[in-house]
């Protein structure tokens, strides 16, 4: 017997030195664990920045990549609506997109993929893109009328910092937006889309004619809107969203797994409270709801931008205070905490990532972390080697912050669904019918009304599976009735009758 004990514990010894992490691994919680991986940078362009990328973030323990695929109105993937990317650094007929899916996916631990579009900018540059095609030449500074779909600050400058800038109040600029997100979906099996500068750039701006035409229609305001009028905020707002739930019911209807996820404002100082969120920066300054965006389950995850230095006081403290704001507001999707390593020491990168991680004073987590960024990890020149190893091993700057392996966290809403979608269209005789409201009821005497976009879109999240008859409020349209289904997205379009 105790021969058969003596050997027991040797073999525990053994698979213990073969297998090192194993019993770390098996009891780690499940944690988001992100690189942000920026098209601006080396990290994609060539067969060897990928190898490379995917093996530092194993060696970090990192699960998932979120990799900038669209810079400004380009492709660094070869299946695109767009033109190729004019980076030279980008290898000649080479898909970073789909070589990137196959090392993450393909090897172990299996690595999720999200795919990074910048949303809105379109340019950045004096030169005009060479490709005639480029969205920047048809619908820039040189379009006319509606073909013009330029975000505009009030004083008519179309360029924010060195960017162009779509205007999300203008449909077809929020139309052929959308598709860009739709075909990665169609055509790429990453693991979700991530949404950037999905926002305005300022409170000056959203001065497009369109948009502006299309407010005064609504609201029946005369002239010019000052940028700090609260009506015409709140339309800016309202077209942000617009667009977010564009894009999140149409992908989940031809992918309901996808993961829809956005890079979101936290500048400043945090919210405590519901009226200091509406005061925030990301409602005041940008017109970005995304608190709105959980709570109404157009997002599957928000990825605040927690930008701030750890070694400045006010900075660490506005830290703490969003990312408690942050734990505690979740609504039943993900929040994923985003500290600013470019910005930090690596101790301090780590020191935030600890507090990101630690439940708040409620006893409520993120989902994780995502780090900005794989190329710039810390302030101070140091090798990002360095840091990429003290994620995730015993380190000069303390305890690692990923230990062991950790599975990504589960989305009950997608894995195991109750509850269903409706999403449709209505025109009338002259096209899409813009700010009609669209009234459902349902099982349970459910009612609920939404208005329609510039482009007719309505869309309803949430709803118990059964019978909904969708009626277009004060307009001669026949009702019509659809069955929503747990986990998927029922359409129906409408068309308004004389």
């Amino acid at each position: 017997m105790r021969k058969w004990i003596a050997w027991i514990a040797l073999m525990s010894v053994l698979m213990l030195a073969v297998h090192p992490a194993s019993a770390a691994e098996s009891s780690q919680e499940k944690e988001f664990r992100a690189f942000w991986v920026d098209a601006f940078h080396d990290g994609i362009k060539t067969p060897e920045q990928v190898d490379k990328l995917v093996a530092d973030a194993r060696k970090a323990n990192v699960n998932a990549l979120i990799v900038q695929v669209r810079r400004r109105g380009d492709a660094y993937f070869n299946r695109a609506l767009e033109p190729r990317t004019e980076d030279p650094a980008l290898q000649p007929g080479f898909d970073a997109l789909q070589y990137l899916i196959d090392k993450a996916h393909g090897g172990s631990p299996r690595i999720e993929v999200h795919a990074w579009l910048a949303t809105l900018p379109i340019w950045n540059s004096a030169t005009p893109p060479k490709s005639p095609d480029h969205v920047f030449n048809q619908h820039g500074p040189s379009a006319e009328g509606r073909d013009y779909w330029l975000m505009t600050r009030v004083d008519g400058a179309e360029r924010s910092g060195s960017d162009y800038v779509l205007d999300p109040g203008h449909p077809d600029a929020v139309e052929y937006t959308v598709e860009q997100y739709l075909n990665v979906v169609r055509e790429y099996d990453v693991d979700g889309i991530h949404l950037d500068l999905v926002r305005y750039m300022g409170a000056d701006w959203g001065y497009n004619p369109t948009s502006l035409e299309r407010y005064r229609a609504e609201t029946g305001a005369v002239g010019t809107p000052d940028p700090q009028d609260e009506r015409w905020k709140q339309w800016r707002r309202e077209q942000v969203t617009n667009l977010m739930r564009q894009v999140y019911l149409r992908s989940i209807a031809i992918r309901p797994d996808i993961k829809v996820s956005a890079a979101v404002i936290a500048w400043g100082k945090g919210p405590a409270s519901e009226e200091e969120y509406r005061q925030s920066a990301p409602m005041q300054q940008v017109m970005q709801d995304w608190n709105g965006w959980l709570s109404e389950g157009i997002i599957d995850m928000a990825i605040p931008m927690n930008y701030d230095r750890e070694h400045e006081p006010d900075q660490k403290l506005w830290f703490d205070q969003w990312i408690t704001w942050e734990k505690d507001h979740q609504y039943g999707r993900h929040i994923v905490i985003g500290p600013a390593a470019y910005l930090n020491s690596i101790s301090g990168t780590l020191d935030q990532i600890r507090r990101a991680l630690a439940p708040s004073p409620s006893g409520n987590r993120a989902a994780g972390v995502s780090l900005y960024s794989y190329a710039e990890t810390n302030k101070d020149g140091i090798s990002n080697d360095v840091f990429y190893a003290a994620l995730s091993g015993p380190s000069p700057y303390g305890e690692p912050v990923f230990p062991g392996r950790a599975e990504v966290p589960d989305m009950p809403w997608k894995t195991d669904p109750n509850k269903g979608f409706l999403m449709g269209r209505v025109k009338d005789a002259r096209g899409p019918a813009d700010g009609v409201k669209v009234k459902i009821r349902g099982p349970k005497g459910i009612v609920r009304e939404a208005r329609t976009d510039g482009n007719g879109f309505f869309g309803f999240t949430d709803l118990s599976p059964g019978s909904y008859v969708i009626q277009v409020d004060k307009r001669v349209a026949a009702a019509k009735v659809t069955k929503v289904k747990a986990g998927k997205v029922a359409e129906v379009n409408m068309q308004l009758i004389k």
